[in-house]
């Protein structure tokens, strides 16, 4: 591409503040997601550890994601979303290049684990910054729209990682890490080039308004009845959507007995219907006048169908057929519910607002699949899925008492 078409191309990315951000997420996600899926394989084949002991990183990392949100949004609010969002990947740039020398060194396994949980902690802060971002510099009628360009910049880093992963496999591990580093690099120079610059201020603390301070986070969320109940149904929504590439993965190879790479194909399936639907999705809602307090009841009914659809399921059709529909209710739902929760904070306390949505759903990561599996020892497939669908009946039913009338 000669450099004037490349230079059009950026220009216009920048300008089209859903896409600048969608790319920025891309680095985010990229990054991690070319290293996650190894972590377990190098801590059993390269360290010799037990799995047992290896497995013991995932809930330590659900703890950093529970945890972090609220303290990186008071920093947000208190620095401005653009120094948290480069602060957030660059220091996750440094911690990587720190993990490559822990592996090169062989450090002790609980000195790593510290090192990932802090990885995951500074992550946090770009997620809850970005959050805030778009309250400063998007209309909130536009939201979803933006949301939705989001996580299809959030799927393309999900899926492309992995593959990158395979190729670094060829390669000692701390190289991984190496890599990884240099991606968060690069990705806070283009969220600097494409994001921040020009960046709002945050609200000077004597211009915060009377009826949205932002000094006593407990008053704001629990006097905002419509934020309540839309992050309490978060809450209860993760519960049961952790459950896909958790409890479902144990479930489809051990109880239905699909090969590895039938269940492979199936996660493709539903990263690509994000690809490739997410867009559509959001436009046809909008033509639809459907009010978003419905469109996120609805949707999570549609969550609800899904998973009573792996119940009945007897083979990787039935499957799939689960995640689809599943994924018909992530493209409904997840936009939606991001840029609603958005209309209900103001600019000078976004980011500890938003850090509790973040936090909402972390805990409904973290937990999640440690109900599924508990149920999962004890349960045959029908009642293990209809308890676990129960979790979204009661997100629709809040989504639906949330019923405030904003504009889309």
């Amino acid at each position: 591409m000669p450099p004037s078409k490349i230079t059009r191309f950026v220009s216009a990315v920048r300008q089209d503040k859903g896409i600048a951000l969608a790319a920025a997420w891309s680095f985010n996600q990229l990054a991690y997601a070319i290293v996650y899926p190894f972590i377990p394989i190098y801590l059993c084949q390269e360290r010799n550890l037990p799995y047992s002991t290896a497995s013991i990183i995932f809930p330590l990392l659900g703890l950093a994601t529970v945890l972090a949100p609220v303290p990186c949004g008071w920093l947000t609010d208190r620095f401005g979303y653009a120094r948290m969002m480069l602060a957030g990947q660059f220091f996750r740039g440094i911690i990587f290049f720190l993990l490559a020398f822990m592996v090169y060194i062989a450090a002790p396994f609980w000195l790593f684990a510290a090192a990932l949980m802090l990885n995951t902690a500074v992550g946090s802060a770009f997620q809850v910054s970005s959050d805030s971002y778009l309250v400063y510099n998007t209309p909130p009628q536009e939201r979803s729209l933006y949301y939705s360009k989001i996580r299809i910049g959030f799927n393309v880093g999900w899926a492309i990682g992995p593959m990158l992963g395979a190729f670094f496999a060829k390669t000692p591990y701390w190289a991984f890490f190496i890599g990884t580093g240099l991606l968060c690099l690069l990705g806070t120079y283009y969220t600097q080039i494409s994001c921040c610059r020009n960046a709002a201020k945050p609200v000077p603390a004597g211009k915060k308004t009377r009826h949205r301070s932002g000094t006593n986070l407990l008053r704001d969320i629990f006097c905002n009845r419509a934020f309540l109940l839309l992050t309490t149904g978060t809450l209860l929504l993760t519960l049961l959507s952790s459950q896909l590439y958790s409890t479902m993965s144990i479930f489809a190879t051990a109880t239905i007995q699909i090969s590895r790479n039938a269940l492979g194909s199936i996660y493709s399936l539903n990263g690509f219907m994000v690809l490739l639907l997410q867009l559509p999705a959001t436009a046809l809602l909008k033509q639809s006048k459907l009010p978003l307090h419905w469109q996120l009841a609805g949707g999570s009914l549609l969550y609800v169908l899904g998973y009573l659809q792996l119940g009945a399921a007897g083979g990787a059709f039935g499957i799939a057929l689960a995640v689809a529909i599943v994924t018909l209710g992530e493209l409904v739902v997840q936009p939606g519910l991001s840029a609603a929760v958005t209309q209900e904070v103001s600019k000078e306390n976004s980011g500890k607002m938003m850090s509790v949505f973040s936090l909402m759903r972390g805990i409904g990561s973290s937990a999640g699949p440690w109900i599924g599996g508990q149920l999962y020892a004890v349960c045959i497939p029908a009642v293990l899925w209809s308890i676990l669908s129960a979790f979204a009946v009661g997100a629709s039913f809040l989504f639906a008492l949330s019923g405030r009338k904003t504009a889309r």
